[in-house]
């Protein structure tokens, strides 16, 4: 079981490690949000500014729900006592759903990523 926790520990840490560069990511950007909002702007940017606003804020919450079911499945997999320990099978399981569930979130903050670039250069160059 020691091996199994150090793998388990190995993928819980590369998930904080995606969760944070993500989260990083997103302040990153919506300071540069900041910036052009805090600038005399042309009304018309300001709708499609703020659907950016709201994808950002989406984007947050997605990461602190990951954040919180990273942190919950590393407590279930911690559990000392043999007859609450979950099986392999069922951690198994649940890791499986993270790792989905990490893929799916990297996707769409590269597609955020992408949108909000592509308007910046679009809207601003």
């Amino acid at each position: 079981m020691h091996d199994n926790l150090n793998g388990h520990s190995l993928q819980h840490e590369s998930w904080r490690y995606i969760l944070s560069v993500v989260e990083d990511e997103t302040i990153f950007f919506k300071t540069k949000l900041t910036r052009i909002l805090a600038n005399d702007l042309e009304k018309s940017h300001l709708s499609d500014l703020e659907i950016f606003q709201h994808r950002f804020l989406k984007m947050d919450e997605r990461v602190a729900l990951l954040r919180h079911e990273v942190k919950e499945l590393q407590e279930i997999i911690e559990q000392r006592s043999p007859a609450a320990a979950p099986s392999q099978a069922n951690v198994s399981l649940l890791q499986q759903g993270v790792t989905v569930k990490i893929e799916q979130l990297q996707q769409s903050f590269n597609e955020l990523a992408a949108d909000f670039s592509k308007y910046l250069r679009e809207s601003f160059t």
